[in-house]
């Protein structure tokens, strides 16, 4: 047989079926790499087992093709002898010494054998396992440079680390603050060591008799760790080399100064500052032992869009400040400043639009809208959250907000803030379940914040889960010292229990500790006056009022004085069933702060309508709500709705037509969301005063038996009177040991109500003498 020529190539190539054997082996391929893939997640596999796995085959590919072509080629007999074994003789043999092409296609024939790759193949990937077992067994026993620092002994689990501030050899003196503050949120998320907190290390300087706010660089660092007994630090450093930047970090042993580890990254720019201290943490921690699983699953913290270093870094600290140190006016002040270096910071207008909705919902609307303006320059992270957060607050839509945070909590397990969006939709459909399972992963994912604290210990005592809560409030009072929301939390759940002393002492504690807040001042004033009103004391109510209302007017902030406001009217107007003085508190308020000086969205329509209607006069609550309406855009007042049939319910109760009260209340009942006892109140005072003492007895019974985690602010105006009132029905239907029984709990409630009241519990006391009388 003569050499092969083109065309004899061409057809064994097509005989050989080369399309079947590619797309055979690129199925095969996908196969196997989808398995390393979620093998190297599941397993937590270094990172260079996939590459591995795609170098492995793409050199079986030409082996595999040089197969095909090999065993498809026809090889004849020798030139020189016939089919039968004759000499032929009119083809002269081979030259003696060259290899004809038939030579080789025979070697290459014997040797590339489907069963020989298949089995090279099997061959290569079992060498792969043997090196990556090799591995994981040498960083699992702390065996050489592998070795988890953990395994080997350096380091023991949940020991606490000291993180010194990166030194900064740049002409930018953000860049280190940055480096740092960035460094900490991301080891934050380890389960393996603990970063000293920064109010940790302010009481450890304390200790020195340093200032709290001292930089901590990499000699203070050691010597702190030294007197802490602490066994690492770790020092970071930012450089520049030519053009780019280089970031290093190193830990290092207190007491001898002597490096364990160190790592380095290089950025092309600033913007590339914050990827390579994503990388430089992942390598420290995978040193340190932590599953390389858990390091994958942890997405990093606060990396914000934004063109600005400067307004990053005034970003990182508002967050700090409204989310570590509880320090409102600080965050909002300095989300202010991060705003005025970049006007196009979008997650600088969403945080600043949440954290001004309570107080300012006219500016927070105007800062989500900025926000979700921006969204489509946003990484899909923050603009899922964007989108969820504008159709939360500020153009209400269920709908929407659920599925943005759907959509970001699928791609982004972990992250705290689209967790507690979605508990909170959550909440709305009353799925108190659901939102506790989401808020534990938040607080879970970041423990070190209070983002999701308040909301997670809010649900179990909404859930009646008051053990549970016990417990969070010491994680979170642990993990978060400082923070005002532990001590809120703590008053929540004592009054929840029924212990309004102990719940107004953390109020008190809190008022000493921070003095200097005006914000805290009312807050906890509002707080003070609703466990005061509860128990009958109306003259402490009414003090901790006027101290609330000093405070929101020194911070001047009209709707939130006219809400302190209206809580003491209400209190003249639900409990002492003074209408008229009732009439008298709020009209003086508006005189200093007429409604037509505030913004639409900021005037509290919602609680002044219900206010006149309690007060004795429907047509002005009735006016009030057709001026909301006028005066608000409806995709701006939504969420409001539900509230309007409430105020409106009133009013007809007060004008005495029951059977519209009854329906406007009810409506209110059925679509006040999260707010799952908000209605109640009336709406048994509703069926009252129709003469419907069944309906009455079970939604009052009702309100009694739902939880909510402010619920004492509605107990404050209602639950004596409740009492009060299921004691006088059950009597009338001659259920004398019910009667008896909230009878007795309107006296236990009011025992040391102030002596206006007093005649109310004396009343209690004869019908519980009268009815013990007749039994």
């Amino acid at each position: 047989m003569p050499d092969l020529t083109p065309a004899e190539i061409w057809r064994s190539i097509r005989q050989g079926k080369w399309i079947q054997v590619l797309a055979i082996y690129a199925g095969a391929s996908f196969v196997v790499l989808e398995a390393v893939g979620l093998l190297t997640e599941q397993l937590g596999l270094p990172d260079w087992v996939f590459p591995g796995a795609v170098v492995l085959l793409l050199l079986g590919l030409p082996i595999i093709l040089a197969t095909a072509f090999v065993q498809n080629v026809q090889v004849s007999a020798p030139p020189s002898v016939s089919a039968g074994g004759s000499v032929r003789a009119d083809e002269p043999p081979a030259p003696p010494g060259e290899t004809t092409a038939t030579d080789v296609a025979v070697v290459a024939k014997h040797w590339l054998t489907w069963k020989k790759a298949i089995m090279g193949g099997v061959l290569a990937f079992a060498l792969l396992g043997v090196s990556v077992s090799g591995y994981m067994a040498m960083r699992v026993m702390g065996i050489g440079p592998v070795g988890s620092l953990v395994a080997a002994g350096v380091v023991e689990v949940g020991e606490p680390i000291i993180l010194a501030d990166f030194d900064n050899n740049t002409s930018d003196s953000i860049l280190a603050v940055v480096a740092t503050e960035a460094f900490r949120i991301d080891l934050a998320q380890s389960a393996l060591v603990s970063i000293m907190t920064l109010e940790e290390l302010a009481g450890a300087l304390a200790r020195m008799e340093k200032e709290s706010d001292e930089p901590v660089d990499g000699t203070l660092a050691r010597e702190l760790a030294i007197r802490e007994g602490i066994k690492a630090v770790i020092v970071g450093e930012i450089g520049t080399l030519g053009d780019s930047y280089v970031v290093t970090v190193e830990l290092l042993s207190a007491g001898t100064g002597e490096t364990i580890a160190a790592f380095r990254e290089t950025a092309d720019g600033t913007g590339e500052i914050m990827s390579s201290v994503d990388k430089l943490s992942k390598k420290l921690r995978e040193r340190l032992g932590e599953s390389l699983r858990t390091i994958r699953r942890n997405e990093p913290l606060d990396r914000v869009t934004t063109s600005s270093l400067e307004a990053l870094y005034k970003y990182s600290q508002a967050v700090r400040a409204l989310d570590v140190e509880g320090n409102h006016r600080k965050g909002i002040t300095l989300l202010e400043e991060a705003i005025a270096i970049d006007s196009t910071f979008a997650m600088a207008f969403l945080a600043l639009g949440t954290n001004l909705f309570e107080t300012e919902p006219a500016r927070a609307v105007d800062a989500l809208t900025r926000a979700f303006e921006h969204r489509d320059r946003l990484t899909d992270r923050e603009r899922y959250l964007t989108v969820g957060t504008y159709y939360e607050y500020a153009y209400y839509d269920v709908e929407k907000a659920l599925t943005a945070y759907e959509t970001l909590v699928d791609n982004y397990p972990n992250d705290n803030r689209g967790l507690l969006g979605l508990a909170s939709m959550y909440m709305e459909f009353r799925d108190w379940e659901r939102a506790e399972q989401l808020l534990r992963r938040g607080a879970a994912a970041d423990s070190t914040t209070a983002v999701c604290y308040p909301c997670l210990i809010g649900t179990l005592i909404t859930l009646g889960k008051y053990e549970d809560a016990e417990a969070m409030i010491q994680s979170f009072a642990a993990n978060v010292p400082n923070n005002p929301s532990v001590w809120f939390a703590r008053a929540r759940l004592d009054a929840a229990r029924g212990d309004y002393e102990r719940a107004a002492a953390s109020m008190l504690e809190l008022r000493e500790i921070r003095s200097g807040s005006l914000g805290l001042r009312a807050a906890t004033g509002e707080w003070l006056a609703a466990f005061s009103a509860t128990q009958g004391k109306l003259a402490s109510a009414e003090r901790h009022l006027r101290e609330a209302m000093a405070a929101n007017y020194e911070r001047d902030l009209p709707a939130e004085y006219l809400e302190s406001a209206s809580a003491l009217a209400f209190l003249h107007a639900n409990v002492r069933g003074d209408g008229d003085r009732a009439l008298r508190e709020i009209d003086a308020a508006l005189e200093r702060y007429p409604l037509e000086s505030i913004a639409p969205l900021d005037r509290p329509y919602t609680r002044l309508g219900p206010l006149y209607a309690s007060a004795g006069d429907p047509d002005r609550a009735r006016a009030l709500m057709t001026e909301y309406q006028a005066e608000v855009r409806p995709e701006l007042r939504r969420w409001e709705d539900p509230f309007i049939q409430g105020a409106l319910g009133l009013a007809a109760l007060a004008a005495g037509d029951t059977d519209e009260a009854i329906a406007r209340i009810r409506d209110f009942d059925e679509r006040s969301g999260s707010c799952q006892m908000c209605a109640l109140p009336n709406l048994g005072r509703a069926y009252d005063a129709a003469g419907q003492a069944d309906s009455a007895i079970a939604v009052y019974e009702r309100y009694l038996s739902t939880g909510f985690a402010v619920k004492f602010f509605w107990d404050a105006y209602n639950l004596a009177h409740i009492y009060g009132r299921l004691g006088a029905l059950y009597e009338a239907r001659g259920e004398e040991e019910k009667a008896t029984y909230y009878y007795g709990r309107l006296v236990e409630l009011w025992e040391d109500a102030d002596p206006e009241l007093q005649p109310r519990v004396d009343a209690a006391r004869r019908a519980i003498a009268a009815l013990s009388a007749d039994r």
